[in-house]
Parts: structure tokens; sequence; C-alpha cells
């Protein structure tokens, strides 16, 4: 993310911590929402399963950890605005620390995922010291804040509801002491009635019901569904303006919040689309040359120079003195006076392995078959880096010479 990004995404956290010390729930949400997408912003929204380190601290690292005053401060600060979005909660201290330590974990969870930070539980240490830091300023503020018993103002209590009046019973009694009147002439008065009322008569249970008590039944099931349907509905219709009186009387904070929310949203969209900077590369002016690597080593077979052979022996008055591979395979014989190299029609020259076949003029056909002993070119003269097997036959195919000799290698002259 670019500077300019950076500094307007921090503005706009500052505002709203400052609107969410207030008390306002929408802009709490709103700040721990956007803190949280700053982490995967910064990569491009390019994220990884997390590995976090489930290891606890120690009493050896609690120092060192305890010295990241920035998280400290930071969540000492959020643990403020969790302890005012819970101020008519009689446990807002604890209700507030939970927070703190999620919005903590969360953090922790988003560095692992975009590769920004470590997600380790250790890290929690400094986020829980800086909650109980403020918790603890917060409850001293709290405390010289709250007045005198002597000068508190005790809100009164509502009146109680009165009682209602018990039924009257059904036959009157007169108070001791009190005599009624005589009733007037003629009339008897009836004597007073002190039964229970009409006790409900029971069908005994070999009675079969009949069709008019089911259906009757029936009906009086169907009235309560009903009842109780619409008493849900009711209920339902309550709320909902309840609900709907609640938004008439908070329009102004929902068409803020809703604007607020829009401008956020777009000023994010605008960032995410600007171009990443290209990163500047400086060179170094004494910086060292990279390290070349060795050439390799040549091969003795691709080697350009002459094959001496340990023994040199004569066949047919012509002494063997020399063997070439490259640039052209050939032989080397001498006479009394003279030299005389033969061309080597067939010659398969290999990395490990040589074979060829020379015909010598007027006594028949020299064939050798040798391997390298040495792999590369060597500068010593007194190392053989071949050893063949020399035949020569005549032109009868009988065997004139036959066995295995030992070169060195040296420099063409």
């Amino acid at each position: 993310m670019s500077p300019l990004a950076v500094r307007i995404g921090a503005g706009v956290l500052a505002l709203l911590a400052l609107i969410a010390l207030r008390g306002k729930r929408w802009a709490y949400l709103t700040f721990v929402l956007l803190g949280l997408l700053y982490f995967p912003a910064q990569t491009h929204f390019r994220v990884h399963a997390p590995k976090c380190e489930q290891l606890l601290p120690t009493l050896h690292l609690l120092v060192p950890l305890l010295h990241n005053y920035a998280y400290i401060a930071l969540f000492a600060g959020f643990y403020g605005m969790s302890w005012a979005q819970f101020r008519t909660s009689d446990a807002r201290g604890i209700w507030a620390l939970l927070a703190t330590l999620l919005v903590g974990a969360l953090v922790e969870i988003a560095e692992g995922m975009t590769g920004r930070g470590h997600c380790r539980v250790q890290d929690l240490v400094p986020d829980a010291a800086g909650a109980l830091g403020a918790a603890l300023l917060l409850a001293g503020w709290s405390r010289l804040r709250r007045k005198p018993a002597y000068v508190r103002l005790v809100r009164p209590r509502p009146a109680a509801a009165p009682h209602p009046a018990a039924p009257p019973s059904r036959a009157f009694v007169p108070p001791r002491g009190v005599v009624p009147p005589p009733p007037p002439r003629g009339v008897v008065r009836p004597p007073p009635d002190f039964s229970p009322g009409p006790s409900p008569v029971t069908p005994p249970a070999h009675v079969a019901r009949t069709q008019e008590t089911a259906h009757s039944e029936d009906v009086s099931a169907r009235r309560q569904v009903v009842q109780h349907l619409q008493a849900i509905l009711g209920r339902l219709r309550a709320m909902s303006q309840r609900l709907w009186a609640i938004i008439l009387g908070r329009r102004r904070t929902i068409v803020v919040g809703g604007i607020l929310l829009a401008l956020v949203g777009a000023g994010a969209f605008v960032i995410l689309r600007l171009p990443a900077p290209a990163p500047v590369v400086t060179e170094q002016p004494n910086a060292a040359p990279p390290p070349q690597r060795p050439p390799p080593r040549p091969l003795q077979s691709e080697a350009e120079g002459y094959y001496e052979p340990t023994y040199q022996f004569t066949v047919s008055d012509r002494r063997f003195t020399r063997l070439t591979l490259r640039p052209e395979p050939f032989v080397t014989f001498s006479r009394i006076g003279t030299r005389q190299e033969v061309g080597c029609e067939d010659a398969r020259i290999g990395q490990d392995a040589v074979h060829l076949r020379c015909e010598l003029e007027r006594v028949g056909v020299v064939t050798i078959d040798g391997r390298f002993t040495s792999r590369f070119v060597t500068s010593s003269l007194d190392t053989p880096v071949l050893s063949a097997l020399i035949t020569i036959t005549n032109t009868r195919g009988e065997t004139l010479f036959s066995a295995r000799e030992s070169f060195y290698w040296h420099a063409p002259d």
C-alpha cells in the first residue's frame, strides 16, 4: 500500500475511535472490521491458511514480551472503547476484557494469513497487559468520580400496586356483636346455604364419548390454536412497531452512519485500485562481482596430442612408436631413417573406451582396443592414461603380435 493510503486509513480509524468512545456501537464495529481488513489489504487480499504457534509463554519470556509498548498502548485504548460500549451492563469490565482478547486473537490470525507477522499465542501477553492496565485506570477513575454515600441521591421507588379485594363469600356472616335486623312479618327467612357449590359430575370411565362431545373438544382445541397464533402475531406486530419507532427516533444517526460507511467503502475501493509502486533498486558502487564458475576440465578422449607406448615392439622391420587420436586417428611406425604414419579408417573414440582398425601396407591389419585410465587430461608425464590391447595380423589372418600396452600422453609438438 502507498503511504497516502496508509495515512488516509489511519485518519479514518482515528475518527471512528473517537466516535466509538462516545458509546456509538456502529463506529465500534466499523473500527474492528476495518482494522482487521488492513492486513489482507497490504497483500492485495492474497491470503493462505495460518500456521499458529500454540506455545504458552514462560517466565523468562514475559519481560521481553512486555517491552512491546506499542501493542500495550494500542490494546489499552481498544479496551477503553469496549468499556464505553458496555456502559449498561453490570459486568462491563469483564465483557470489555473478553472483547479485547478476542480482537487480539483475530489480529494474530490475520497476521498469520497474510505473512505480515507471526501468529503466536505468546503475542497475546502485551494485549492482555494493556487491557488489564486500562481496566485498573478506569476502575480508579470511576472510584474517584463516585459520590459519597451521604451525597448520593436515591431514586424513589414506584408505589406498590394495591392488592385486589377478595371476592365476597357466598354466605354473608355478620361481624361479631352486630345483630342483623329482623325479617319482615309473614316472610320466612331461608336457612343459610353452607354448601361449597355443585360438584362437577364426572362421567364413568366405561361410558364412551359421544359424537357431540368429540366435536366440541375439537372446536375448543382449534380455538386454542387460533388464540396462540393470534398472540404470536400480536407480539410480532408489537416488536415491528417498536423497531420502527427506534428507527424513526435515530434516523439521523442511521443516515450519518450510512454516509460514513459509503465514504469508507469508496475510499477503500479507490485505494485498492491504485497501482502498487515499483520497487526502487539502488546499485551499490562497490558491489563485488558474482563468483564465476570454473570452466569444465577437458576430457582425455578429446585432448589433442599423441600417446607413446611403454614398450616399442617391432613387426616386419617396423617399430611401433606412437598413437594419435586427435585431430585424426593414426598410428606411427618407424624404420631406419624413415617414419610411416598409417591412418585408421575404422575409429570409434568415446569418453571411456577407444577402438581403432588400421591397415598397414604389406604387413596386415593393426587393431587397438583400449580404455582410458584417467577420465580428465593430466599434466603428469609418468602416469599412464590409456591401456590398450594391440593385435597385428598379416594378410593371411595369422597373428603376428598381440599384447597389452600402457600409453603416456604428450602435448602436440
